[in-house]
C-alpha cells in the first residue's frame, strides 16, 4: 500500500444528524468518490480549530477526510492507493 500526503480542501457531501457527522461521497480533482464504509472517527485540534478526521473507502482506496469545525470546511489529508 503507498501513501500520498493530500492536504488539500475538497467538497463533500454529507449528512449532520443529533451531533454525528457521516460523509456520504467527496469530489477531489474533478471525480466523485463515493464513502462506501467508514472505517475510523477521531477528533482533533489545529489551534483553536476542533478537527474531525474520518477514514473512508470507496471500495478500493482509504482516504482520510477532516471538517474543521471552525471554518466549515472539508479537506483530505492523505491517500492509501492499493498497488
Amino acid at each position: 500500500m503507498y501513501t500520498e500526503e493530500i492536504q488539500e480542501q475538497i467538497f463533500v457531501d454529507a449528512v449532520f444528524t443529533n451531533s454525528k457527522i457521516k460523509p456520504r461521497w467527496f469530489i477531489w480533482k474533478g471525480r466523485k468518490h463515493p464513502v462506501k464504509e467508514i472505517t475510523y472517527i477521531w477528533k482533533d485540534n489545529q489551534g483553536e480549530a476542533p478537527l474531525v478526521y474520518f477514514s473512508v473507502s470507496d471500495g478500493a482506496n482509504i482516504y482520510e477526510i477532516f471538517f474543521n469545525q471552525k471554518n466549515l470546511n472539508w479537506y483530505l489529508a492523505r491517500v492509501h492507493l492499493e498497488g
